[in-house]
């Protein structure tokens, strides 16, 4: 089950040129989302406690997504 709300997705889809969009495709995009969401925050966790803290920061994210 989604956890992304989908409407928004769909929202960004269009306004990127996307003049209509299946559910489905919004869906796996949802899905592949959420999946990247998982791997760039727990780098950012292992980051954090690298550095000692308990509090994921901005530059934790960053670097994660690099």
């Amino acid at each position: 089950m989604a956890r992304l709300a989908i409407a928004p997705v769909r929202d960004l889809m269009k306004e990127n040129g996307a003049k209509l969009v299946a559910k489905d495709a919004v869906m796996k995009l949802v899905e592949y989302l959420e999946g990247r969401i998982e791997e760039v925050t727990m780098k950012a966790v292992g980051l954090a406690k690298h550095a000692g803290r308990k509090k994921v920061m901005m530059s934790d994210v960053t670097l994660a997504i690099k």
